[in-house]
């Protein structure tokens, strides 16, 4: 993208997680730390309010795009066309269906694959059956236990007179065993040098990240590198998006998805009065849209608006983070 310069953010948590790292999200906490930070010559509520203004400006060359958290050298898997019982049972061979019936399920709820499976995959066309194929000849490798969500049980404080009352509430919280504990998020920027992000993510890393940050919840550490892209196909029919996506007006939506129903909540000097905003429906990472104008330098989706009742001036992240793929068009057929 012309322009546009390359990150990867790599976190490597100290805490337990409640609220997984997604592209909106992370996109709040830049903004509150945007906010709360000192800049030359210039008040973190002036340095915000430029930073904003300019997807206003040029909704098609936003400052920032960014993607969802993944786990080191993880991707979404590619959202494609549903693989048919014919192409199953070649793969299968002489494996029982039966006994490979947990595989099979598994394979099919999973939203994950390694980066460098996706790659290979990407250097040709990404088809169901070689995706499926891939995936179930290295299910052992790839099928790990990353993390445990385990209930966890709270005192509730009166915060009118600072005390423990008898009451307990439970809480899910995920645990992530050791050597899965890192994740990458990948940026792409013309308005942030590589030490901008550095102050903006480390006070992240200090304040904390998602719910319950206030008590220790979301803590890492972070790593900023240089030129953190991920390389889309050569010849391209195609889009995947990495992060949780809402198009915008004239965007292509022929292709394949999952959504999800977004319940947004303000951060910062709003969370204490009318947090939430109104609820949207957004295609989740993964999903892909046949496109045969894309290039590398082409925006999706948009900074929304009008996404609270009362305030005017809240907008919610819903760009894409998009890689060129080539996947089987079977729209003819």
């Amino acid at each position: 993208m012309d322009g546009y310069k390359n990150f990867c953010v790599n976190l490597k948590l100290k805490s337990t997680l409640i609220t997984l790292f997604q592209s909106d999200t992370l996109f709040g906490h830049i903004c509150w730390a945007i906010r709360y930070l000192k800049w030359d010559g210039e008040k973190g509520c002036q340095k915000l309010e430029e930073f904003l203004s300019n997807y206003d400006k040029n909704p098609l060359k936003p400052p920032l795009l960014i993607s969802d958290g993944f786990p080191k050298d993880f991707l979404s898997k590619p959202i494609i066309r549903p693989i048919t019982q014919e192409e199953l049972e070649t793969i299968l061979e002489d494996n029982d269906l039966v006994e490979s019936s947990y595989k099979i399920k598994t394979i099919k709820k999973m939203t994950l694959i390694p980066k460098e499976v996706f790659e290979e995959l990407n250097q040709q066309t990404i088809t169901s059956f070689g995706l499926f194929k891939k995936l179930f000849r290295r299910f052992e490798e790839i099928e790990k236990d990353r993390f445990k969500k385990e209930v966890v049980f709270h005192n509730t404080i009166n915060r009118i007179s600072n005390t423990v009352t008898s009451g307990l509430y439970q809480q899910e919280e995920l645990f992530f065993k050791p050597g899965f504990d890192e994740f990458e998020v990948y940026l792409k920027t013309n308005y942030f040098s590589k030490q901008d992000l550095e102050r903006i993510f480390g006070f992240i890393a200090k304040s904390g990240y998602g719910r319950d940050k206030s008590t220790g919840k979301g803590n890492f550490f972070v790593e900023i590198v240089d030129n953190g892209e991920i390389k889309g196909a050569n010849t391209t029919n195609a889009f995947m998006t990495l992060a949780s996506y809402i198009p915008h007006q004239n965007a292509p939506i022929e292709g394949y998805y999952d959504i999800v129903l977004k319940y947004g909540k303000l951060g910062g000097d709003f969370a204490k009065s009318d947090p939430f905003k109104v609820p949207l429906i957004m295609f989740k990472s993964g999903s892909t849209f046949y496109d045969k104008d894309y290039s590398s330098d082409k925006i999706y989706g948009s900074l929304l608006k009008k996404v609270h009742r009362k305030n005017p001036n809240i907008k919610h992240y819903a760009y894409a983070f998009p890689i060129g793929v080539n996947i089987e068009d079977v729209r003819d057929e």
